[in-house]
């Protein structure tokens, strides 16, 4: 008992020390990545002002597209900006002799990284947008409220004749995508870990070269797994391309859209248990 409270103590010290550390780093980047939403309005205000001498507000269909883009730019700088530097022989070798466990340094990184940074951000950011649109009515709908608003639209009404057996309505809810998030952030920090200049661009190169190296093989297989099914097709008139058409011409694929989110929710996890892994096992193994 006393030693579990001990090595509680030591992971608390720690996650402080870790987290004001990466506040020196990164919290000014992340401070305004987060107020984009007050920023943006503002200057969208005064360039309308200046142009046609009234003020008008960032309509929606500009704030939803501005914030993924901020976004994604944090998620993809942040981790290297936080924990890039562990690859430099003086630093990382004073992170590696830090009289903290491995397991210890390994689960502040993740918190920080996965968690503490990407929420801090939507808070922010999600917050001073619905300000924004409380205080300036031409601005329209808050984000906030849009998101809220997306779990009691009936998308498989919407999209009855796109794809019926699709739901629609759990694609397009947002905590379907939380461990895609978490997933980013991990691809980013093993990136952030593992190579010692231009970090962001090299982890974005072997994604894209992974990714295409996974099409170049299951694009074939799925071609000629299909490719009877797709001859058929092409020599039918007429055809019917209705939810039941689709189930009996092509059963497993059917299967696999009507189970897409948990699918998707299997893949995810696997994936992130694996980038856990091998950010673990990359702290374990990293000397200078």
């Amino acid at each position: 008992m006393e030693s579990t409270v001990s090595a509680n103590n030591s992971f608390g010290r720690y996650f402080r020390s870790d987290l004001s550390a990466a506040i020196s780093n990164f919290g000014i980047s992340l401070l305004v990545f987060s107020t984009m939403a007050a920023t943006t309005e503002l200057f969208n205000g005064l360039f309308t002002l200046m142009l046609s001498g009234k003020w008008q507000g960032m309509i929606a269909g500009l704030r939803i597209p501005l914030f993924f883009i901020f976004g994604i730019i944090m998620l993809l700088s942040s981790p290297a900006k936080l924990y890039g530097h562990l690859t430099d022989r003086k630093e990382g070798t004073a992170f590696l002799m830090l009289p903290v466990s491995g397991f210890n340094k390994f689960l502040s990184m993740v918190l920080i990284t996965c968690i503490i940074v990407p929420l801090f951000f939507g808070v922010v950011y999600l917050s001073l947008d619905a300000l924004v649109c409380l205080l300036d009515p031409t601005a329209g709908e808050s984000l906030f409220s849009m998101i809220l608003l997306s779990f009691h639209i009936d998308f498989n009404e919407f999209f009855a004749n796109t794809l019926p057996i699709l739901n629609y309505k759990a694609i397009m809810s947002p905590w379907l995508y939380m461990d895609d998030l978490v997933q980013t952030s991990l691809l980013f920090l093993l990136g952030a870990l593992i190579f010692k200049k231009s970090k962001v661009g090299k982890t974005l190169g072997c994604l894209i070269l992974i990714a295409l190296s996974l099409q170049m093989i299951t694009t074939p297989i799925m071609s000629l797994a299909m490719f009877d099914k797709i001859h058929m097709l092409s020599e039918m008139d007429n055809i019917d391309f209705n939810g039941e058409f689709f189930n009996t011409t092509f059963p497993l694929l059917s299967w696999m859209l009507r189970h897409l989110v948990l699918l998707d929710t299997i893949q995810d996890t696997l994936v992130n248990c694996l980038l856990l892994f091998l950010v673990w096992l990359r702290l374990k193994k990293m000397k200078h």
